[in-house]
C-alpha cells in the first residue's frame, strides 16, 4: 500500500474540508446567524484542525500499517480506513462539544470519504499483480 495515500488523505481532509463546508452551507444555509464558517478563518481552522485530528491520524496510521502487512483486498483496506478517520472525526467532535460540532462532523466526514474513495492505495506492483 502507498505511503502518500496515508498522508495525502489526512493532509488533504484537513484542507479541502473548510471548502466543503462552505459548499455546504451555500446550497442547505442551514446556520444563517453563523458569524464566522471554518473558511473564514481558514489558518486557524487548519491549525485546530491538525491539532484536534492528530490522535486520531495515530491509529489511522498505526491501522494503516497493520493492513499494509495483511493480505487484504485494497478496497477492503480502503474501507477499514475510510471507517477510523469518520469514526475518529466524531468521537473527536463529541468529546469536544463545539458549537459547530454537527457541522464538522458532516463536513471533514463526507471529505474524508470522497478522498478515501478517490486517492490511490495501490502500489504500482500491485496494480501489476491485479492484472496478470
Amino acid at each position: 500500500m502507498k505511503r502518500t495515500y496515508l498522508i495525502g488523505h489526512w493532509a488533504l481532509t484537513l484542507l479541502i474540508a473548510p471548502f466543503v463546508s462552505q459548499i455546504i452551507e451555500y446550497i442547505f444555509g442551514e446556520n444563517p446567524h453563523q458569524v464566522v464558517g471554518l473558511l473564514e478563518a481558514y489558518p486557524i481552522t487548519l491549525l485546530f484542525s491538525t491539532i484536534f485530528s492528530s490522535p486520531t491520524f495515530l491509529i489511522y496510521m498505526v491501522c494503516f500499517y497493520f493492513l499494509a502487512k495483511q493480505e487484504l483486498h485494497f478496497a477492503v483496506a480502503k474501507f477499514i480506513l475510510i471507517t477510523v478517520a469518520v469514526l475518529g472525526i466524531f468521537i473527536t467532535q463529541t468529546i469536544i462539544k463545539g458549537s459547530m460540532s454537527k457541522e464538522i462532523i458532516i463536513t471533514y466526514s463526507v471529505t474524508a470519504i470522497i478522498l478515501g474513495l478517490l486517492l490511490n492505495i495501490r502500489t504500482k506492483i500491485q496494480d501489476k499483480h491485479i492484472r496478470a
